[in-house]
C-alpha cells in the first residue's frame, strides 16, 4: 500500500534553492541534505507547501506536462532526504504494510556561532591583500637565497628525535586544524555552516571539511571557504619562510631546534600545497574546478572515460556508456584526464622523492640503535622507541583507512 494516496496532504520542510545551470539545487540546512532537481520539481514542491494533496498536484502536474508523474518514487525518496512527509487531514499518515521511512538526521555543525561579521572581517580584501604580499616576498626571497627551499631533509632530525618529532606532529596537526578552522570561518563569512571530521586521502590520514551547504549559495560565493585552507597554509609557509630569510641577514637569532622545526614546517606546507593539486582525489583544487565547469560528476566521470581508453587496449576491461553526458562536459572530462594522470605522477614522485627517502634514513638510524641494544645507549633507545611509535602510529591508521575504503568499493 503506498504512503501516499491522492488525498495525502505532504509537508515540506523549509529548503534552500539555487539554480545550477538546467537544474536547482534545493537542500534542507538542519540535515545537510542537497539535491540537484529539475525546475519543475520546485513547482511540485511549492505547490505542496501550499497545502495541495497529491492528487491535486498529480492533476495540475499532467495538464501543464501532458505527463503522468511516478508521485510514490518522487515523494519516497524527498522522504528519506528529510525534504518531504506524509499527513492526512494533518495528522502524520502511517501504514501498516509499510514502514514509516526513518527521518533524516540533523547534522552537527562546526562554528555554527562563529559571529558572521567577524568572519567576514578575517576574510576581508585587506586581510587578503596582506596575506598575497607575504607570499609575494617569501617568493623573492626564495628566489634570492635558495637555501629557503624546502628539501626532503628538512623532515630529518639528528637529535633529541623523538622529542623533536613529536613537537613537529603536534604542531604540523595543529596547523591542519588551522587549515580546516579556515574553511569553517570563510564558510561563516558566507553565511553557510560546516563541519569537520577526520578521515583518509590514500594512505595519509587528514582532517576534512564538510563544506556541502555551499551547493545552497551562488557559485561565485563558493571560491573563498573553498580556497581558504589552501590561502592559509601558502601564507603560513611565507611568513615562515620570511623568518628563516631575516636570520638568514643575521637580523635575528633562532635556537637550532627552532630553525629544524620552522624548516620542517615549511616542507610540510610545501607538500599540502603540492597535495592539493593531486587531482585524482576530492582535493580542494578539485572542488574549485568541479565548480567553476559545474561539472558535479567530474572525478567519477574521468575514471570512466579513462576506463573506456583501456578497454580499447585489454578488451576484458568493461566499458561504461557516457552517452548521456553533455558534449561540452564531455570535453571537460577529456581534459581532466590529462590532469588526473598527472596528479597520480605527482603523488607517486612524492612518495619516492620525500617519503621513502626520510623514512628509510630513519629506518637505517634506527636499526643501529636497536641492534647495539638498550644497554649501549639507553637514552637513545628509549628516543628510537618513542620515534616509531609517533611516525607509524598516523600511517598505520591511514592505512587501515584506505584498505577498508577500498574493500567498500569492491563490496559496493
Amino acid at each position: 500500500m503506498s504512503a501516499y494516496t491522492p488525498d495525502t496532504v505532504v509537508a515540506v520542510q523549509p529548503f534552500t534553492r539555487q539554480p545550477e545551470g538546467d537544474d536547482v539545487i534545493i537542500g534542507v540546512a538542519e540535515t545537510g541534505v542537497f539535491l540537484a532537481v529539475p525546475p519543475e520539481a520546485v513547482e511540485l514542491l511549492e505547490q505542496f507547501a501550499q497545502g495541495k494533496s497529491v492528487g491535486e498536484v498529480s492533476n495540475l502536474y499532467q495538464q501543464r506536462y501532458g505527463e503522468v508523474l511516478d508521485m510514490d518514487d518522487f515523494l519516497g525518496l524527498l522522504e528519506t532526504k528529510g525534504i518531504v512527509k506524509p499527513f492526512v487531514q494533518g495528522r502524520a499518515q502511517t501504514s501498516a504494510s509499510q514502514p514509516a521511512r526513518p527521518p533524516a538526521p540533523k547534522v552537527r555543525y562546526h562554528f555554527g556561532n562563529f559571529p558572521q561579521a567577524v568572519a567576514r572581517r578575517i576574510f576581508s580584501r585587506p586581510v587578503l591583500a596582506v596575506c598575497f604580499v607575504l607570499i609575494v616576498m617569501a617568493t623573492a626571497a626564495m628566489v634570492q637565497d635558495h637555501s629557503l627551499i624546502a628539501r626532503p631533509s628538512d623532515f630529518y632530525f639528528p637529535e633529541h628525535r623523538a622529542f623533536t618529532w613529536v613537537l613537529f606532529t603536534l604542531i604540523a596537526y595543529a596547523s591542519i586544524l588551522l587549515h580546516e578552522a579556515g574553511h569553517l570561518v570563510a564558510a561563516r563569512a558566507v553565511g553557510v555552516s560546516s563541519r569537520l571530521g577526520i578521515s583518509n586521502r590514500l594512505w595519509y590520514l587528514v582532517a576534512e571539511t564538510d563544506l556541502t551547504g555551499l551547493w545552497g549559495i551562488p557559485r561565485n560565493q563558493r571560491y573563498l571557504p573553498l580556497l581558504a585552507g589552501l590561502l592559509i597554509d601558502a601564507t603560513s609557509a611565507a611568513a615562515l619562510i620570511l623568518l628563516l630569510f631575516a636570520r638568514g641577514q643575521h637580523w635575528l637569532e633562532m635556537p637550532v631546534l627552532v630553525v629544524r622545526l620552522t624548516r620542517a614546517m615549511v616542507l610540510s606546507y610545501w607538500l599540502r600545497i603540492v597535495w592539493q593539486f593531486f587531482l585524482f582525489v576530492r582535493t580542494d583544487i578539485y572542488f574549485v574546478i568541479v565548480n567553476f565547469f559545474n561539472c558535479r560528476n567530474l572525478l567519477k566521470d574521468t575514471e570512466a572515460f579513462l576506463r573506456n581508453l583501456v578497454a580499447k587496449v585489454i578488451p576484458r576491461v568493461r566499458t561504461v556508456d557516457q552517452s548521456g553526458i553533455p558534449v561540452a562536459e564531455r570535453r571537460v572530462i577529456h581534459a581532466y584526464s590529462g590532469v588526473w594522470v598527472a596528479g597520480r605522477a605527482m603523488a607517486f614522485f612524492t612518495l619516492f622523492v620525500v617519503t621513502i627517502p626520510v623514512a628509510l634514513r630513519y629506518i637505517k638510524n634506527l636499526a643501529g640503535v636497536f641492534k647495539a641494544g638498550y644497554s649501549a645507549n639507553r637514552y637513545s633507545f628509549v628516543d628510537s622507541i618513542v620515534l616509531a611509535a609517533v611516525v607509524l602510529t598516523p600511517i598505520i591508521i591511514g592505512f587501515v583507512l584506505w584498505v577498508r575504503g577500498m574493500f567498500r568499493r569492491e563490496r559496493g
